[in-house]
């Protein structure tokens, strides 16, 4: 019994891969506000250091497709690591209650590719909520996903993890749209960028 709990510790205090490649889904950035068009991030990913991050949204909030492209050195080398993945995205309730509250769903597939190479598949859910002070525009956002990762790593090839996610989009009254996200949990990952364009 003392052994099945101590080999149990040690899985859930595991990191979720080896560190030889960036994931591709945290943070996810998905938002019941979400831009359309081109979004540029400085992101610390999951497995990497600091590196930029594209996004690319066919149409504003959480529907149809977004892509995403990343590239960060890895965590302790200097071997550099590329992320892309596609999402999709949708309202699951709106104004809830005659709220200004969203609730939301997404869910994608991508890969992370350095010297070993992942394929994850998220399935996430998210409330939010927008609200504007002068102005300015304020839409946070939270929730979380899990995802099923699918290696090369040879000891853990194939893997189920979950991590929490936070956000905030926020409208200045110059038109400038400043983005936040945040993950924590199996992937501790942080971006901050804008919105290019009108």
């Amino acid at each position: 019994m003392l052994r099945t709990l101590a080999v149990a510790t040690l899985i859930a205090l595991s990191p979720v891969m080896a560190s030889a490649q960036i994931l591709w889904d945290a943070p996810p950035l998905v938002s019941h506000v979400a831009p359309s068009g081109l979004s540029l991030f400085l992101v610390s990913p999951q497995g990497g250091d600091l590196g930029g991050l594209v996004t690319f949204r066919h149409e504003a909030g959480p529907v149809g497709l977004g892509y995403r492209f990343a590239i960060s050195d890895e965590n302790g080398s200097s071997d550099v690591a590329f992320a892309g993945g596609v999402d999709i995205s949708g309202f699951l309730a709106r104004a809830v209650e005659g709220s200004e509250v969203d609730v939301m769903w997404w869910s994608g597939a991508g890969i992370g590719v350095g010297q070993e190479s992942v394929v994850s598949i998220p399935v996430g859910a998210l409330i939010g909520w927008s609200g504007q002070g002068g102005d300015v525009i304020l839409s946070p956002y939270g929730g979380g996903h899990i995802t099923l990762d699918v290696s090369t790593v040879d000891q853990d090839n194939v893997r189920l993890g979950g991590s929490f996610d936070l956000g905030l989009d926020v409208v200045l009254s110059s038109g400038w749209l400043v983005r936040f996200g945040g993950s924590i949990g199996d992937r501790d990952a942080l971006a901050l960028g804008v919105k290019i364009g009108s």
